[in-house]
């Protein structure tokens, strides 16, 4: 049965509530490059001791993690990344477009900040996680507990795209953003909502630093990345979900030593209030 898309949920402009609310920090980090980070305080009676540093996926918009942010926010003091590949990001000319730089960053924002490792959950998703396992398995960071959410072994791209990206300049990349929202919708969401979300990613992406960053992690597997980790981790598996193939999750999640896997379902419950309400009672089993 095919799904009809309301355009005006993708092409909207209009800012996530959490970006509303959320102080926004530029961290300058050790190449003088910046990323925007967004900062909210706890202010629920349940407010816990730890915070909640935030990985989002490659591209991916605050407006798709809204939901959860809002009831996040009353449990923990929050602080959500904006990795380099962002729009948000202000390069420098001495900038790398490394795996080992963009966790790097994840080092020295939590340095930076002055965030205490033994009260500090990392809560990452997709290629996030990816950066969050390159960070723990070279001991970067060494946090309470790692949350890998939909953690993939590669940057999932239609398989033209990985060649296009080494010969397209980037200024003709949006030529081909047809092609990705059509394989979105055909092959990677589960619903509208969620095609909503990536179709966004995709209007919303910079394409100069898409190519940069994508071109080295094309052909690229991270099953070692994931199989050095020593610390504590929490997989979550989106067993309904197309982008995230539980055959993969179920995967990285026995290459982590000391890892606990649980089922969510679907894309659409790990973006939303109830995975916040399942973080805070989880932490408090450890």
């Amino acid at each position: 049965m095919s799904m009809k898309y309301n355009e005006s949920i993708f092409r909207s402009k209009m800012r996530a509530e959490y970006e509303k609310i959320a102080e926004e920090k530029m961290i300058t980090l050790s190449d003088k490059s910046q990323i925007l980070v967004l900062h909210t305080k706890a202010q629920g009676k349940e407010k816990s001791k730890y915070k909640l540093l935030v990985i989002p996926g490659w591209g991916s918009i605050v407006l798709g993690w809204d939901d959860f942010l809002m009831k996040a926010k009353d449990y923990f003091d929050i602080y959500y990344v904006e990795t380099r590949e962002k729009k948000s990001s202000k390069l420098s000319k001495k900038s790398e477009y490394t795996l080992d730089r963009m966790s790097s960053d994840l080092k020295e924002v939590t340095e930076i900040l002055k965030l205490d490792p033994k009260e500090t959950v990392f809560f990452s998703s997709s290629f996030g996680a990816i950066l969050n396992a390159d960070a723990l398995t070279k001991k970067k960071i060494d946090p309470f507990l790692s949350i890998l959410v939909g953690p993939m072994s590669k940057i999932d791209l239609p398989f033209l795209f990985r060649y296009l990206l080494y010969i397209v300049p980037s200024f003709l990349a949006r030529l081909f953003a047809p092609i990705g929202r059509f394989w979105i919708k055909k092959f990677k969401s589960e619903d509208e909502v969620q095609a909503a979300k990536y179709f966004r990613v995709i209007e919303e992406a910079d394409p100069k630093k898409w190519k940069k960053f994508v071109s080295r992690f094309a052909f690229k597997k991270f099953w070692d990345t994931y199989a050095g980790i020593e610390s504590r981790v929490l997989v979550i598996d989106e067993s309904e979900d197309k982008l995230h193939k539980t055959i993969v999750t179920n995967k990285i999640a026995s290459l982590i030593k000391n890892s606990e896997i649980v089922d969510l379902k679907t894309n659409k419950f790990t973006h939303s209030a109830g995975i916040a309400d399942f973080i805070y009672k989880k932490l408090s089993e450890y």
